[in-house]
């Protein structure tokens, strides 16, 4: 599996990610990205991602999934590595009230 790769400014990349479903059920869930240096997020740009929907996953399956991008031109000149990760949420319990009652803070 592919952890690193070249890009210049203005070039488009395609890299793949890699999840499994690794509990016993279906899963659906949201990929939300993390760029770090922060000062670089408004630099790359995501022109296909499979962040952008839900995605579900059988019990146990995996697959790759395709980012498509290009870091803008205007990239300061200071920023040479940019790391872009995900992590995954499970969707099932997004917009749901839960009924517990108030912790209480001593």
């Amino acid at each position: 599996m592919v952890t690193k790769v070249d890009i210049h400014p203005g070039e488009n990349k395609l890299i793949d990610y890699f999840a499994k479903n690794n509990s016993n059920q279906t899963m659906t869930v949201q990929a939300v990205p993390s760029i770090s240096p922060s000062q670089a997020t408004t630099y790359l740009k995501k022109t296909e991602c499979f962040c952008f929907t839900q995605q579900t996953f059988k019990a146990g399956e995996g697959r790759e999934m395709p980012v498509l991008f290009h870091l803008d031109t205007a990239l300061p000149k200071n920023i040479n590595t940019i790391t872009l990760s995900y992590t995954m949420f499970d969707t099932a319990n997004v917009g749901k009230t839960i009924n517990q009652p108030a912790g209480r803070i001593q």
